[in-house]
């Protein structure tokens, strides 16, 4: 295993219930530090302890795994969720145990150790995994970057406050936030600049609130409020301009200052009848009205012909049309040896060149493929492309044999009926070794069907190909699962890397995912490396490979040979 610096910890005492007679009096002479460990009678003592001393965690001592560690750790499940949990094992366990153990809520597993027990440590990891198993949970409805209420807890405060406003026959207003041209400020100053920017902002329209209304974080740089109990149209409109003003006030970032500004769009539920998706559409059609006229404004509603649907028609129809002409083409992004800093490989990401508008960012795009449909028809030309592209760059000698092309596949995508055969007719049509091809899915997409889900991901790698899961962290579902996917690659995702070198929960999560990675004969990418520093740490962790601006870009494929001769 590699040898990390300890993680800074808070918890100093450890409560220790005993399933064998001598092993407690184990524990505590091979414990080391400054923690203290303290005998349990019992379960209920075990709880009472733990109730009164919250800051402290739980330790269960076994000769072994069996029934009752395993019983036992299901009542802890269900009395005291938020405990951190150690279990201490006299006897190896194997893998598929370990992870087990994970999934009935476990932070850390201490086999018995050659040469004592650094019992500081094993306090610090537990707290720092189980306060992130906490995030989570509370992620899935707030978000994580702003603390913000997400889109999930926002429809139900709108379900909810429509129902009471047309109980009490109050009025309700929702607004619409979209900060303009903010991809600007992520080219400029990278993503870490944009999420910093990000958290200013909300901190600012939480300053321009009530504690009754709702302030929430839909999107990447779209927010929507909800404001209780107004009547008025005037009166939305002066929350929305002291909003908009408030965003528009400059933002220190570094020695640099950044200007912001949003437009606005909103209706009253008076005007619509209480009825929830006739307001959003109208607070949504505002907001492109206002983004129509100029942008940092703010836009009541007007009864018109929807521009909003003018713009997706529009984009509808020149998709249909972007393969033909041309407009389509692949970017590709670096993988990296974390150690050698060799070569290993590239993701091919879509990218439209539209004829008259330019470049059409794939947030904007993507999505509208992936409801039309288009999706299996431009996914499909994406592999074949990629696969031609990496081909020829292996008959030229320009890229290592054992190197990957990396594909992402849609939601759609995936659960085409026909996905094996059109990678099947990829490779023989272009040549690639199967060897050479990786399809990557994000954790998502295999969170309901999993047991068709293996047999689809068994059948793909049957042909030869790799299989990675993508934003691997975020889908906030069970480790346990992994053991029965048959995947190669595990990708961390960048809201868990950025912030490794200060932040010791998301240190000791990447941690986390790295052992249960390599336990599981699994490779580790990590995503959205920037900086040199955060490299190293990841080399300590025993990371395998990684991307990121600190090593390229996504860039054209005229570029990579030059790229692939750097880490050579």
């Amino acid at each position: 295993m590699t040898q990390v610096s300890p993680i800074p910890h808070q918890r100093s005492q450890l409560f220790c219930l005993s399933l064998d007679d001598s092993a407690f009096d184990f524990w505590q002479a091979q414990a080391r530090g400054e923690a203290l460990i303290s005998r349990c009678d019992g379960f209920a003592d075990m709880s009472s302890q733990w109730l009164q001393s919250p800051d402290s965690a739980l330790a269960i001592a076994a000769s072994h795994y069996d029934g009752r560690l395993r019983d036992l750790l299901e009542r802890l499940q269900l009395t005291l969720p938020d405990a951190p949990v150690i279990v201490l094992l006299q006897q190896p366990c194997g893998a598929d145990i370990a992870v087990e153990l994970i999934d009935l809520g476990v932070q850390e597993v201490v086999v018995s150790p050659e040469s004592g027990w650094q019992l500081d440590d094993s306090l610090a990891l537990a707290s720092a995994r189980k306060h992130h198993e906490l995030q989570l949970q509370r992620s899935s409805h707030y978000d994580c970057l702003t603390g913000l209420a997400n889109r999930t807890l926002f429809q139900d405060r709108l379900d909810y406050s429509l129902a009471q406003s047309q109980r009490r026959q109050r009025g309700l207003a929702l607004l619409f936030i979209d900060l303009d041209r903010f991809r600007i400020v992520n080219d400029v100053f990278g993503h870490d600049g944009g999420d910093e920017v990000l958290k200013v902002i909300a901190a600012r329209l939480q300053q321009c609130v009530r504690r009754a209304d709702t302030l929430a974080r839909l999107a990447g740089n779209s927010f929507a409020v909800l404001l209780d109990n107004i009547n008025d149209t005037h009166i939305a409109e002066l929350v929305a301009d002291k909003l908009r003003l408030r965003i528009n006030q400059a933002i220190e970032l570094g020695e640099e200052e950044v200007f912001v500004s949003a437009s606005i769009g909103m209706e009253l539920a008076t005007r619509v009848g209480f009825d929830a998706g006739q307001l959003v559409r109208r607070a949504e059609l505002a907001l492109h009205q206002a983004k129509q006229q100029g942008r940092q404004r703010s836009q009541l509603y007007e009864d018109q012909p929807s521009p909003i649907s003018s713009v997706r028609a529009g984009l509808e129809s020149s998709l249909h049309h972007a393969l033909e002409r041309d407009e389509l083409y692949l970017a590709y992004q670096p993988q990296v040896q974390v150690d050698s800093r060799r070569f290993a490989g590239v993701e091919a990401l879509m990218r439209w060149q539209h004829s008259s508008l330019g470049s059409i960012p794939p947030a904007v795009f993507i999505p509208v493929l992936e409801d039309t449909g288009l999706i299996e028809a431009f996914g499909e030309w994406a592999i074949r492309s990629a696969c031609r592209q990496y081909q020829q760059w292996l008959q030229q000698g320009q890229v290592p044999d054992n190197s990957k092309v990396s594909v992402n596949l849609s939601p759609r995508q995936f659960r085409q009926d026909n996905l094996e055969q059109i990678v099947r007719r990829t490779l023989t049509e272009t040549g690639l070794p199967a060897h050479n091809l990786m399809l990557e899915i994000t954790e998502s997409m295999l969170m309901t069907s999993v047991e068709q889900n293996a047999e689809l991901l068994s059948r793909l790698r049957e042909l030869g190909i790799g299989v990675a899961i993508d934003d691997f962290g975020t889908g906030y579902s069970s480790l346990a699962y992994l053991k029965n996917l048959p995947i190669d690659v595990l990708k961390i995702d960048r809201m868990f890397v950025k912030d490794i070198v200060d932040n010791a929960d998301d240190a000791a999560i990447a941690h986390s995912i790295i052992n249960l990675a390599h336990n599981l004969g699994l490779k580790v990418i990590a995503e959205g490396v920037e900086d040199v520093e955060v490299l190293e740490i990841l080399s300590l962790l025993g990371c395998d490979q990684y991307q990121g601006y600190y090593f390229a870009r996504p860039s054209n494929a005229a570029d990579i040979p030059d790229l692939v001769a750097r880490c050579r």
